[in-house]
Parts: C-alpha cells; structure tokens; sequence
C-alpha cells in the first residue's frame, strides 16, 4: 500500500511539474534551461493546492528583458487541479507571493535595453528629471560597476542633431518598492553641461518587494519577491 500511495504522489508530483513547466514557459519569450519541482503530501496536492515549488532557470527573455539566472520559490500556490489532469492548461486560482533571486549580467542589461519595456521605462524617467525641453533617446547602452550604473545614449535634437549623453549614478535600494539614482552626474554638451542633478527615485510599484540589491562589474543581482496575479 506505501508503495501504491508512493507511486501515486510521484505520478500527481510529475503531472504537475510537467503542467507548471508549460505554464512558466507560455509567460516568457524564451528560456535556456528550465527545472520545477513540486513539493508536498498527495493530500494537498489531490485539492489543488501545492504546498511547495521551486524553480530554476537559465538564460530567460521575459518581455524584452534578459535574465542570466533565475531562482523562485513559492507555497500554498492553489490551480484548477482538475482541468490539468485533463490536460487543459494550468491556471492560478489566486494572487501568490513568489521569493526571487535574479542575477542580471552586463551583457544581460545591453541585449535588454532596447527592450520596449526597458527602453521606455528609462527614457520616460530621465524625461521628467533632466533639464531639457527638446530630444529623444537612441542606442541605449548600460555598463555595471561596484554600486554603480552608467547609461550613455545619443540625445536626437532638432537644433544639434545627435549629442552624446552621459549619466552615471550610484543606484541603491531606499525601501522595499524603490530604488534611487543618487546624486546622477550627466552630460550632454552643449545642451546640458557636466552637472549633478538630484536624486532621482524609481518606484517599482506595489507586487514588488525588494530585500536586497548589489552591483558589481560583472552583474547585477536581485533578491526579494513579487506578487504573482491570476
């Protein structure tokens, strides 16, 4: 009977696990290597709940942006049992918190950045804090160093054509859902000259939880957890 009740929970286990790989990889663009694995009784899983699953992944594209390595983790996650075991697709039943840790390669940053949502994301931010009234953004690029961001980019104007933009800040997490560019040094002559602008604040909205933040020449690394919603 053990070994019944054994083969049967590793049965419900791989179903699923095969179930959440498909999901996870209907949510991104492309992913090198991916590994789940569920945990938790026959009881729970039988419900529809999961008590514990763990993913791994490498080389993920997720709506532009590229992602060297992945690690979540999450619990109490509730899906339509039922209709997986049909063979119908998975889906969540409610929001679930999921802890992350993402390490982002400089190389990661530069195949992001033209990225629409990386690219608008930064040329709205720097918009609305620099002291310019002309000119958009192209040929974004980011270079990483210890506790440091550089962006350099041209600034397409009507009156000087392309100029070369500069901006280097240091980049700290303030709170839990903020980062900040402090004290960003830029420049872009002759329209802007070598100058120190206030702080700039990044609000990353409210499904995010962010614990910890380093930055290094090689990569940048997040840890903490978003909200994940049905």
């Amino acid at each position: 009977m053990t070994g019944t009740k054994t083969e049967e929970k590793k049965l419900i286990a791989t179903v699923l696990s095969a179930a959440l790989q498909l999901w996870l990889r209907s949510q991104v663009e492309g992913v090198e290597s991916l590994k789940v694995h569920v945990g938790g009784g026959n009881r729970s899983l039988l419900r529809g709940s999961i008590p514990t699953v763990s993913v791994s992944a490498k080389a993920v594209i997720y709506q532009g942006l590229h992602l060297s390595q992945v690690a979540l983790s999450s619990s109490g996650i509730r899906i339509n049992l039922r209709q997986v075991l049909q063979g119908k697709p998975l889906q969540l039943l409610e929001a679930i918190p999921v802890d992350c840790d993402l390490q982002i390669l400089a190389s990661d940053l530069n195949a992001s950045v033209s990225s629409p949502l990386l690219a608008n994301a930064i040329t709205q931010l720097l918009q609305s804090h620099l002291p310019l009234t002309e000119g958009t953004l192209e040929h974004l690029q980011l270079r990483l160093n210890s506790d440091r961001l550089t962006l350099n980019a041209d600034l397409i104007t009507d009156s000087h054509g392309a100029i070369a933009l500069s901006l280097d800040s240091q980049l700290q997490r303030i709170s839990s859902t903020q980062l900040l560019l402090h004290q960003p040094y830029i420049k872009a002559d002759p329209l802007i000259s070598a100058t120190v602008l206030e702080s700039i604040p990044i609000d990353l909205g409210t499904d995010v939880d962010i614990e910890d933040l380093s930055i290094s020449k090689e990569q940048l690394t997040l840890r903490g957890k978003i909200w994940v919603n049905p």
